[in-house]
């Protein structure tokens, strides 16, 4: 059941008043005793009063619901209007909730759309770098790799030329030994071929004539074995003998030397 609001129940108040008056009035005007009993002069202007009340009471009644009825009229057209009014701003509401719910909507489909650009474009801007940075990287290996590839040729070069001047060098000194030890080579065959001549006895039947030997010395020039390589035999026999004479035969302490002469071949010429 709807609730009156405070006019309403004022007014509904006022005319629940004037009604239980009518109805004292109307019971009073019907009860009234010996209402058919002649009155006098007297009485006629209180009846015409009575009756006269009581049609104001009417009147003012239908008046007051008519005001009433008016009253309720416009009470339920403010609240016609009321609901209206609430029925339209919860329209409006729900229209501007909506509005709001779509414009949230796509204000965030558009800060998604945006965020997912920002993150491809990052993620485009971090490949590119990533790109960049191997490409960097590729092309510094690639320029360390040449730089340690020259350095390694520069290197070997370097290496070959100081080594074939190392081996020049080494050849060259062993030639210049080569020459050396051959030079006391020499020298020393001289002084053992004097040596032996120096012993071998001087005989006028051996002048023009010569003999070749195989002489075979220990490092302190004793001579461990002679042997006739060709000649005169009777030349040969004396410079046999001549070999075996000395204690020693001349020898160089050089052990290079003494590989050259330790088996040595000499000539013996008168």
């Amino acid at each position: 059941m709807r609730k009156l609001n405070s006019n309403q129940q004022a007014l509904a108040k006022a005319i629940g008043v004037h009604v239980a008056i009518a109805v004292v009035l109307l019971i009073s005007v019907s009860f009234s005793p010996d209402p058919f009993e002649p009155v006098s002069n007297s009485d006629a202007p209180v009846i015409q009063a009575t009756f006269i009340d009581a049609q104001a009471i009417a009147d003012k009644k239908r008046a007051e619901q008519a005001a009433a009825e008016k009253a309720q009229a416009e009470a339920d057209a403010r609240q016609r209007k009321a609901r209206e009014a609430a029925a339209q701003e919860r329209k409006r509401k729900e229209e501007q909730a909506a509005r709001q719910a779509a414009e949230k909507k796509a204000a965030d489909k558009k800060r998604r759309e945006e965020a997912e650009r920002q993150k491809q474009q990052e993620l485009k801007r971090i490949a590119a770098q990533k790109e960049k940075e191997r490409k960097q990287r590729e092309a510094q290996e690639k320029a360390d790799a040449e730089r340690k590839a020259k350095e390694a040729r520069e290197k070997a070069e370097q290496e070959r030329i100081l080594q074939e001047k190392a081996e020049a060098e080494r050849a060259a000194q062993a030639q210049r030994r080569r020459k050396q030890v051959m030079s006391e080579v020499d020298r020393y065959r001289a002084l053992i071929t004097s040596k032996v001549q120096s012993f071998l006895y001087a005989d006028d039947s051996f002048k023009g004539k010569e003999c070749r030997l195989n002489i075979r010395l220990a490092t302190s020039g004793y001579v461990t074995q002679v042997k006739r390589l060709g000649g005169d035999d009777a030349l040969c026999r004396a410079a046999e003998a001549a070999v075996r004479r000395p204690d020693k035969l001349p020898m160089s302490d050089d052990p290079a030397v003494y590989e050259q002469i330790r088996d040595i071949n000499i000539t013996v010429r008168l």
